[in-house]
């Protein structure tokens, strides 16, 4: 087991757990604030902190994403393997990813994480410096880093395969009438459990950071709504990492309706802070609408004024994934944002051309015989101005009529 120093924010209560859910050990602790040293990212008195603990570890990590010339002052003054958030995260990413999509996602976030600290190695062995990395020269670093640029490029190449796949069966999955809905978020927000509960799945959800990297994606029962969760977000989340879970990330960016799950358990300023990093991430991308969500509301404190902090971006929906509270509301917001509408419609048989194109592009609710077939259903509106074309006197439900 890794025993580690961590250089954190003085604000940050993140960073800590973040280190400790790869099972790494904490040797020691140095704190900084804001102020930036431009050659190695702290001050110089945070350095001889450190030294204080070099003996009892065997890695140092900083809380900050390092330019790769302050990486390489640092592991250079202390003698030490050093890393930043950025490289923590893609640790965790490669102890969570198991299908392989993931792990291509995290081999090539990896990859590209390092390039920036293999140029900067070759800078400096041009420069007649002992470069540090596994006593290599010039040469052979040179040669490393043309290596991982053709398997960058290999992986880059199956990655847009996967993308291109994912294009087409959400193509044809609104071509079968489904509702394609996201769930986005900070990590450990509750979206795997939220998914869960809106489809009825028995997925495990684990209550631990980036515990979901590859997509799941289930049916809220009977409804023609399919939910897909994927990786969450964190702070400091570099374009690159970002950039390399692209084809996973889609799925959010291209759905018909997002929900921004928010965790209510937090405190109103981790609560923005977090809410602030998923829109950062979020907004320019994504092409459907966004539905805030407001989960854990079961232990939640001061949840009037989080609901006033969302109704800058939305109206939201106050759940408890857990306990089930909200979930049907969720599922009619969902419907109404989907432009999922109730409709009823006289047809001439149970096999008639219009009973076959309800049962399937819509959801039947009621069908009540007479003299001629009563069907109650429900269907997006662009597929009922389709079925308009086939019959002559469709009707939707008027107010005051059973609704869902």
């Amino acid at each position: 087991m890794p025993r580690v120093i961590a250089v954190k924010r003085r604000d940050s209560r993140e960073f800590i757990p973040l280190i400790e859910s790869l099972g790494h050990e904490i040797a020691g602790i140095v704190e900084f604030s804001e102020g930036k040293n431009p050659r190695y990212f702290i001050s110089r008195g945070k350095i001889e902190e450190i030294r204080d603990h070099l003996g009892e570890a065997d890695m140092v990590v900083i809380d900050g994403i390092l330019k790769s010339s302050q990486w390489y002052n640092l592991e250079k003054e202390l003698g030490i393997e050093v890393k930043d958030k950025g490289g923590m995260i893609i640790d965790i990413f490669a102890d969570r990813a198991k299908s392989k999509e993931a792990m291509l996602q995290v081999e090539y976030a990896r990859l590209k994480y390092e390039i920036p600290m293999i140029r900067e190695l070759v800078h400096h062995a041009r420069m007649g410096e002992h470069a540090g990395w596994h006593g290599a020269g010039e040469y052979e670093i040179a040669d490393y880093y043309e290596m991982i640029r053709r398997k960058m490029t290999r992986i880059k190449r199956e990655l847009e395969k996967i993308k291109k796949h994912r294009e087409e069966r959400r193509k044809r999955r609104r071509e079968e009438g489904f509702v394609l809905v996201g769930i986005a978020g900070y990590t450990n927000s509750g979206k795997s459990t939220l998914l869960n509960a809106l489809t009825a799945n028995n997925m495990i959800a684990e209550e631990r950071m980036f515990s979901t990297l590859a997509t799941k994606t289930s049916r809220i029962e009977r409804e023609r709504i399919l939910v897909t969760d994927t990786v969450g977000f964190v702070e400091d989340m570099p374009p690159w990492l970002i950039s390399a879970f692209e084809p996973t990330l889609e799925e959010i960016y291209s759905a018909d309706v997002v929900l921004l799950v928010l965790d209510g358990s937090d405190d109103i300023g981790e609560f923005r802070r977090k809410m602030n990093v998923s829109l950062d991430i979020l907004l320019g991308k994504i092409h459907g609408v966004m539905v805030p969500v407001i989960n854990k509301v079961d232990v939640a404190e001061e949840i009037e004024e989080k609901v006033l902090a969302v109704k800058e971006i939305g109206d939201p929906v106050l759940v408890s994934a857990r306990s089930g509270e909200g979930l049907d509301a969720l599922i009619r917001r969902i419907m109404e944002e989907a432009r999922i509408r109730e409709y009823v419609l006289e047809v001439p048989s149970m096999d008639s051309e219009e009973m076959r194109y309800i049962r399937r592009f819509g959801r039947i609710r009621e069908i009540t015989h007479g003299e001629r077939i009563k069907v109650r259903f429900t269907m997006q509106e662009r597929f009922y101005e389709e079925l308009v074309k086939r019959v002559n006197s469709p009707q939707e439900n008027t107010p005051g009529e059973s609704g869902i």
